[in-house]
């Protein structure tokens, strides 16, 4: 008997008794419904936080500011640290300078530190009377996501920003398409004299909603140079140049030992540093661990089904005790009973896990467009659940090696009766 006719008389044994098959198979649905369904939820919800840590900056980057700006806390801390005079009364001497970013740049797979200018102009107007605050951030190495346009450039000295989405509808545009190219103004304060001076900039982009900066409008290289500049005009020099964080951009490929070891360095140095990634670990430890206790009630649902698939390939095992000597009776080997009752098991599981994953996909689609309109409304690029043809697959995989396991007694059993008296069995 070839493969395929063992799979056709496996099909057309299975549906002899079509309640008891249905039945184990809704109770496989439900498992897989449940797995599909929480695997998808994990997926859409890791594919958002990496798409915002990729916003945010790359595994590369490191973030580092003065161990006193960071709330008295560094990462390793666990109480504030004691205010100290030498802190400054001013708080200036907390700041980092240019020579900071001399002694970082000297450690060991460090390739790269610079400045992190996150201006502050007093307000934006664009093609309204209304004047908006408005917070700003300067292009670094890290793609940004968009909803429209394109990144600000980093090494011109064009003044251009990409605007957060909160600011389109404000600055009188009708949508973000709407706002590409056109001039809006910037004010910022000479902090000397107190007097405003306004810069015009372009905007080339508008950004989608940001978990990790949100609000935030990002400006070009040249933009931001240009207002620290006037902000700090008229200041004595050991005023200027003074920075809250500075990012630094490590080797590429570097095991977690080396960057818990540059992370060690920069503490004894008295910085706190983090990846973006320590930022946003959280978000992901929660997310992992609410997803892996549904999956867990599925397993379960999938465990007590697979005793439904052993309940199942017994009763028809009794019911065909006759047939089955009768076929060893005609030369069938035990190999070929054992393999046809495994093939029944195996489509159980099939049938079960295709149905599960294609009920997932539709509740999924409509999840996710319940979510779009209610409580993800606003997060722009945010799908709620996702799936993809590998985990789909491997839900399968595993769900049919249950059901195969769980058809090995009776199938065994199948194999191992005897011709002479299953031909007696009444």
């Amino acid at each position: 008997m070839k493969f395929l006719d063992v799979i056709q008389s496996a099909s057309s044994n299975l549906w002899r008794n079509k309640g008891r098959t249905i039945l184990t198979i809704i109770a496989i649905f439900i498992g897989a419904f449940t797995i599909s369904l929480t695997s998808g939820v994990n997926s859409g919800v890791n594919s958002y936080i990496d798409q915002q840590l990729r916003e945010a900056g790359s595994k590369e980057l490191l973030a580092i500011k003065s161990e006193s700006l960071s709330n008295g806390m560094t990462i390793s801390q666990s109480k504030p640290k004691e205010y100290s005079s030498e802190d400054g009364a001013d708080g200036t001497e907390s700041y980092l300078t240019d020579e900071d970013i001399q002694d970082i740049k000297q450690l060991a797979n460090i390739e790269k530190v610079e400045p992190f200018q996150q201006s502050s102009p007093d307000y934006i107007q664009g093609d309204t009377d209304k004047k908006y605050l408005v917070s700003t951030v300067s292009k670094s190495d890290v793609t940004i996501d968009l909803e429209a346009g394109r990144e600000v450039t980093g090494n011109s000295t064009d003044y251009e920003i990409a605007l957060a989405p909160e600011y389109v509808k404000s600055l009188g545009y009708s949508s973000p398409k709407d706002a590409l190219g056109k001039i809006v103004t910037l004010a910022v304060t000479i902090q000397a004299t107190g007097e405003q001076e306004l810069i015009k900039a372009k905007v080339v982009g508008v950004r989608n909603v940001s978990l990790t900066q949100q609000g935030k409008s990002i400006i070009s290289t040249a933009l931001s140079n240009r207002m620290v500049e006037i902000s700090e005009s008229g200041m004595p020099e050991s005023m200027k140049h003074h920075y809250a964080i500075l990012t630094a951009r490590m080797k590429k490929d570097l095991s977690t030992k080396q960057v818990t070891a540059i992370k060690s360095q920069l503490s004894d140095m008295g910085y706190a540093a983090q990846t973006v990634e320590d930022e946003m670990g959280m978000i992901r430890q929660i997310v992992n661990a609410i997803t892996g206790v549904l999956t867990l009630f599925a397993a379960i649902a999938l465990l007590a089904a697979s005793f439904g698939i052993v309940n199942t390939l017994y009763m028809s095992v009794q019911d065909r005790t006759r047939e089955i000597g009768l076929m060893k009776a005609m030369g069938m080997s035990g190999g070929k009973v054992f393999l046809t009752f495994s093939v029944e098991a195996l489509l159980i599981g099939f049938w079960g896990g295709l149905l599960g994953i294609g009920g997932a996909a539709a509740a999924g689609h409509f999840i996710n467009q319940v979510a779009v309109d209610t409580f993800l409304n606003g997060l722009t690029g945010f799908e709620l659940i996702q799936f993809s043809l590998p985990s789909m697959a491997a839900v399968i995989l595993i769900i049919m090696l249950i059901a195969f396991l769980a058809g090995t007694l009776p199938a065994n059993r199948a194999a191992r009766l005897d011709p002479i008296t299953a031909l007696r069995y009444e």
